[in-house]
């Protein structure tokens, strides 16, 4: 007798989400988006840039350009493959899959196996790109950073999720995937702020995950616009703002998902 977790079930979840990405091939704009339009970003900011070479924690800056435009990349991807997601399930996908063998703990997997791809892929580009050009760190600060870049995007996928749900519209995803420029931009991601708005951008979503994904190299330093060129912030408070945005996400999505459900 098979057991829920069985192997041939796990086999089952793991062609679905094959199947599910495979769909990506035919998304060319989400592509560019999510890959293209980053390692634009970090060429523009980072390679191409005097300042890039300036060293830092056995680093440069270049290389901390390129962290947060990998984040950038990651959180971008989480979004649009979560918000598609709650909009193919809104025109009736989830009814569909409903009369597959398919178990909502095996759809569950596949889901997340679909955001993580999506961010990894983006992520994994931004540092290919970094690697063949002028970002250098030392190797665990590579392989730290890859993977603090990927633990912080992925939980970008409620953020997409909660806006697919409150909006309820065709242009929704592209509408949540495109505002995460404007978070970067506040949560000092693109370019330093001053510091008296990096106060203010402390307190936005993309400023704990930057900070985290950075600490492998900046070991808290904040890249400010003005006489100095860093300023350190302690770790706390990057856990802090993460871990108030995730619960702000989740939470959002789980009081929507009730409203639906209420209406259905």
């Amino acid at each position: 007798m098979s057991t829920p977790m069985s192997a041939p079930n796990f086999a089952t979840t793991l062609r679905y989400a094959g199947h599910d990405l495979k769909r990506l091939r035919r998304d060319l704009a989400t592509l560019f988006f999510s890959i293209g339009l980053p390692i634009i970003f970090y060429i523009l900011f980072g390679a191409m840039q005097e300042y890039g070479d300036i060293e830092f924690n056995g680093g440069n800056v270049a290389a901390m350009v390129m962290i947060g435009m990998a984040l950038y990349a990651g959180a971008t991807g989480a979004v649009g493959a979560a918000g598609s997601m709650v909009a193919e399930n809104r025109a009736g996908w989830g009814r569909q899959l409903a009369l597959t063998p398919l178990r909502p703990w095996q759809l569950g997997i596949a889901h997340f196996l679909n955001i993580a791809v999506r961010a990894i892929l983006p992520i994994a580009a931004v540092f290919i790109t970094g690697a063949l050009t002028k970002a250098n760190m030392q190797p665990d600060q590579w392989a730290l950073a890859f993977l603090a870049t990927v633990v912080c995007a992925i939980p970008f996928g409620f953020y997409g999720m909660a806006c697919a749900m409150l909006i309820p519209s065709e242009n929704t995803v592209s509408i949540a995937s495109s505002s995460i420029v404007i978070l970067a931009f506040a949560g000092n991601v693109f370019m330093p702020l001053k510091e008296s708005l990096l106060g203010i951008g402390r307190f936005t979503p993309m400023y704990g995950a930057q900070a985290l994904a950075r600490w492998p190299l900046s070991e808290g330093a904040q890249m400010i616009n003005g006489q100095q060129l860093f300023i350190v912030d302690p770790l706390w408070y990057a856990w802090v703002n993460i871990a108030v945005w995730i619960v702000v996400f989740v939470g959002a999505c789980v009081l929507l998902h009730k409203r639906d459900r209420n209406r259905a």
